[in-house]
């Protein structure tokens, strides 16, 4: 079950029809036990925050298979929701040790193996955990430790990625299990989706509070019950169909599925095999296992498949061109044409002794025909302008089609004299820069040297106990040859026992200050004590100054302590005072912006009163520049009018009269 907070509902109700859901299922089947796991996400930033007190977990198993059904309620109604940053959760890494821990979850041999899946948020795949720096691919075994309580947990989130559909499905059909996914209906289209990538899931659409989840197994067991489907592993060279006359009819039908099936019936299929080519090795044994789904049975048949005599069964263009495209290359030597002869077909018959153009040459391709590269590198003669015949001096060897390689430039043993120690022991490559590659059991500049037959000098104990180099590297030649981290940081150490600081910080963390991802689990594992002292130095070879950052009173510090490269010291020393970052200065940090958006506003509003000052100045000297320059034609309106009127009586005269 998803324990996040958004499914504290449905674990409530779970409680509640605990009893009901141990009913139901015996009503279906006698034998019959249940156990209660969880999951939430990997408590590691970005998927959780790694500040909070009570830090989420990837897995638990909280209860081991049973028929006691209360033994469940109590489980499930103890155990606490928690709090993540994303909305995809880890369930296929949590799924994933549900299958594969057999032992530590109480999984039976002979028994229908059902695991119901319950969560309302969707799923993280693998690559998703390259966002916290886990690159090491899930490694499809159980990682689970039990702790003071006798619940079992999963320690590898750290370094493990999510596992692909391909992992989980590899696992369910391995170990026989049926997956009921139980989501809500917004759920419901992504995880069908996923169910039909996986051998034997199915999907169960829960109601808001999960009150059905006993009608849901219960149909969900019976469908698989009723359902029998045939499956098989095989190679790629090898085609396989089915069919089977278990529909209702009565007829064959082409189908590796029978639903509705009663129990105590009989479903027969038939199965063909076809053999679609030919696998390039010779005498091909073919294995082919055949099981039914979700059940712990499997049919093997062995498949014998002879495609060609040793000699014969090449392709005629790949056989002519061993042969200098002027034969055919039968049974370990070339059977040349007419005209032709030579080891390879490399001569043309004749007195002449013409070059076949289609063989190699005496000089590099990229050297052509050029007269300065003499044929055969100077050090060989050229047969029939085709092939190089290769000249050694005594005690050395010349070879390469062009006579390009030699040994000169490796060493000789002083034990036998011979260039690497003869083949037998070693090998000088073709531009190897005169460094001997040794055959296995051999070592030395000149391979001179038998490698112990017994590999005890590579284990720290001195005798075969244990694990070889620590588990940290191989034995090459009676010592040890140390790995790297994920980070490319090398173990150190006679027997890789030492490891770098990046895996020493989390113990010493917990171990000195009761803190970090370790301090919930009482340091376990850590098998070295500290000691907090007042100033951090290094005192002998070796001596290496290591850090790690913890938050303390509010702020971020960096803690460091002495980690020897040559020697796993039993205390290591750890300052008890870390160097912690300066608080920010907030009223300095709101006064010194507040006056910079004032200086800029003053700066701006000063620019653009400068701006608009030289605009009008330069607009107004234009007005009167246009004023001076302007002149006005006189003349006379054509439609002005005198305001005064002149009449002339005709009746009016003067008073005189001549």
């Amino acid at each position: 079950m998803d324990l996040s907070t958004s499914m504290k509902a449905s674990k409530e109700k779970l409680v509640n029809l605990a009893a009901s859901l141990a009913d139901a299922m015996r009503n279906i089947t006698t034998d019959f036990r249940m156990g209660f796991g969880s999951f939430i996400d990997k408590p590691i930033s970005p998927f959780a925050n790694e500040m909070q007190p009570l830090k989420p977990y990837l897995f638990r198993h909280h209860m081991k298979l049973s028929k006691d059904a209360t033994t469940f309620a109590l489980q499930v109604n103890s155990a606490p929701t928690f709090d993540n940053l994303d909305s995809p959760e880890g369930g296929l890494e949590a799924l994933m040790q549900a299958v594969v821990c057999t032992q530590e979850i109480g999984w039976r041999s002979n028994s229908h193996r059902l695991i119901i899946f319950s969560t309302d948020a969707p799923y993280h795949l693998a690559g998703d955990g390259k966002l916290a720096g886990i690159s090491l691919p899930n490694d499809e075994s159980c990682h689970v430790l039990q702790d003071g309580d006798g619940r079992f947990y999963y320690d590898h989130f750290r370094w493990l990625d999510y596992p692909s559909m391909a992992q989980i499905s590899r696992q369910i059909a391995n170990n026989s299990m049926n997956v009921i996914f139980a989501v809500p209906g917004s759920m419901v289209m992504t995880y069908r989706d996923l169910s039909l990538r996986l051998l034997g899931a199915s999907v169960g659409e829960l109601t808001n509070d999960s009150a059905n989840i006993v009608a849901l197994v219960q149909d969900q067991y019976n469908k698989i019950s009723s359902s029998v489907k045939l499956t098989h592993r095989a190679s790629e060279y090898v085609s396989v169909s089915y069919s089977s006359s278990c529909s209702s009819n009565g007829q064959p039908i082409n189908t590796n599925r029978c639903d509705g099936i009663k129990t105590g019936s009989t479903v027969t299929f038939d199965v063909t095999i076809i053999v679609k080519s030919c696998p390039r090795r010779s005498n091909f044994e073919e294995v082919i296992e055949f099981f039914p789904v979700g059940v712990n049975e499997v049919v093997t048949v062995g498949l014998d498949v002879i495609c060609q005599c040793p000699c014969e069964g090449k392709d005629q263009s790949t056989t002519r061109s061993e042969c200098s495209g002027a034969g055919q290359y039968m049974c370990g030597y070339c059977v040349c044409d007419p005209d032709f002869s030579g080891s390879s077909c490399e001569c043309e018959g004749g007195n002449a002794r013409k070059p076949n153009p289609l063989a190699k040459g005496c000089k590099p391709p990229h050297q052509g025909n050029t007269s300065s590269f003499p044929n055969c590198s100077g050090r060989g003669s050229c047969i029939c302008d085709a092939a190089c015949n290769c000249h050694s001096p005594p005690g050395r060897k010349v070879w390469g089609d062009y006579c390009e390689c030699d040994d000169f430039a490796c060493p000789v043993s002083p034990i036998n004299e011979q260039v690497c120690s003869g083949p037998e022991q070693g090998t000088c490559p073709c531009n190897g820069g005169g460094v001997c590659e040794c055959k296995p059991g051999w070592q030395g500049n000149s391979c001179q040297t038998k490698c112990p037959k017994s590999q005890e000098t590579c284990y720290e104990s001195g005798i075969a106990q244990g694990a070889m180099c620590s588990g940290r590297g191989t034995c090459n030649c009676g010592k040890c040859l140390c790995n790297k981290t994920k980070d490319g940081d090398p173990y150190t150490g006679n027997f890789c026992e030492i490891p770098p600081c990046k895996e020493l910080k989390e113990c010493v963390q917990c171990k000195a200050f009761k803190t970090g991802p370790l301090a919930e689990y009482d340091c376990r594992g850590c098998e070295f004590d500290v000691s907090l002292v007042k100033e951090i130095k290094e005192t002998k070879e070796g001596d290496q100054i290591c850090s790690f950052q913890q938050y303390q009173d509010g702020l971020y510090c960096n803690f460091f302590f002495i980690h020897n490269r040559l020697k796993m010291e039993s205390v290591i020393p750890v300052g008890e005072k870390g160097e912690c970052s300066e608080p920010p200065n907030v009223i300095a940090i709101v006064s010194g912006v507040s006056g910079a958006i004032l200086a800029i506003g003053l700066l701006l509003l000063l620019l653009w009163k400068i701006l608009t000052t030289i605009h009008d100045r330069l607009e107004y000297a234009k007005f009167l520049r246009d004023r001076e320059l302007a002149k006005w034609p006189r003349g006379e309106n054509p439609i002005y009018k005198q305001p005064t009127t002149v009449f002339l009586n005709p009746a009016y005269t003067t008073g005189s009269e001549n």
